[in-house]
């Protein structure tokens, strides 16, 4: 049964009104709609305190107030090492530290409280000084570029697919804006048999997934490039408007890949170093593993994993993709 509902300061001054008056308790009572119980006891309160109005139950003093919260927040933010630790070994750490009991599910309340959830580490490599300068400043030339002009954009890029899933999610503890923050990141190890696809895509359409059985040098690569980047130009954008995109990786910049670029005169979108997080095909790239790693049968040889990450980069709907071009001002 829940709590009674507490009458206000006119319900008990009605009692007491009522009690002067010389009603009984059950007309009070029903007047004030209330129980005879409580109007005996706000009667005999009146007289022996002379206050109809209960003094407010004093409980006991809370384990964390707004100090104890702020410094729970502080210990757990001041470095990476405390960001990752358990609820339980935060728990043990609170104790030792305040002498005062505590459960770790008052832990984990107040940690939610102030803003701090358990949130799987993002990997993200670390970046020179120099690289993040190059790469604020291509981000602030075009960021006031419309999507008309994202659209131009054929996204290519490598992306390896391991026969079996590798590695655990690394829970931390922050708030939504620390996501990237460098204390709440993890690092990323795959040690499986593997394969590696080399695909693009544009507003407009799929390109085709392509993979390589060999490691990518700089005549791999131009061969990759006269075969199918430079078709998929194309291909993926009307009226030969297209501008293609690729990182910095070592064959890419090598002398044979830079030929067959120029001899086709191809618009190539500058590009900063260190900068998988601003293609979005990095982010198609693990919905077509998600596709994989969701099947009822995993793969079971290298030849299984090539046919079922195409037939994931085929399910790609258009509304996916165009949803990660229409990111690219954000």
């Amino acid at each position: 049964m829940g709590r009674k509902k507490e009458l206000t300061a006119e319900q008990y001054g009605a009692i007491i009104y009522g009690y002067k008056r010389g009603d009984s308790y059950q007309k009070i009572a029903d007047n004030v709609q209330c129980g005879k119980t409580t109007v005996h006891d706000t009667i005999k309160r009146f007289n022996n305190t002379g206050s109809a109005i209960p003094k407010k139950r004093c409980g006991p003093k809370p384990l964390f107030d707004s100090k104890a919260q702020a410094s729970l927040k502080k210990f757990i933010t001041q470095n990476s090492k405390n960001r990752r630790l358990t609820a339980h070994k935060i728990q043990e750490l609170w104790i030792k530290k305040k002498k005062r009991k505590v459960s770790t599910i008052t832990i984990r309340r107040i940690l939610r409280k102030v803003g701090l959830r358990s949130c799987v580490a993002q990997a993200k490599p670390l970046i020179s000084e120099d690289n993040k300068r190059k790469r604020l400043a291509w981000a602030l030339e075009r960021k006031d570029w419309t999507i008309a002009e994202w659209k131009k954009i054929v996204w290519s890029d490598e992306s390896t697919f391991s026969q079996f899933s590798q590695g655990r999610s690394l829970r931390v503890w922050r708030v939504p804006e620390e996501e990237f923050d460098p204390s709440c990141l993890t690092a990323t190890v795959k040690h499986s048999p593997s394969r590696m696809f080399w695909g693009c895509f544009s507003w407009h359409k799929m390109g085709p997934l392509v993979p390589l059985r060999e490691s990518v040098k700089g005549q791999t690569y131009a061969k990759l490039l006269q075969k199918y980047a430079i078709p998929s130009l194309y291909k993926l954008v009307p009226r030969k408007q297209g501008i293609f995109q690729e990182d910095n990786a070592l064959p890419y910049r090598s002398k044979i890949a830079a030929d067959v670029r120029n001899a086709s005169n191809i618009p190539v979108l500058p590009w900063p170093a260190q900068s998988l997080d601003l293609n979005p095909i990095e982010n198609l790239w693990n919905e077509v593993d998600k596709k994989v790693r969701n099947l009822s049968n995993q793969p079971k040889s290298l030849e299984d994993l090539e046919r079922k990450v195409k037939n994931g980069w085929r399910s790609i709907p258009l509304e996916y993709i165009q949803k990660l071009v229409k990111s690219m001002p954000h």
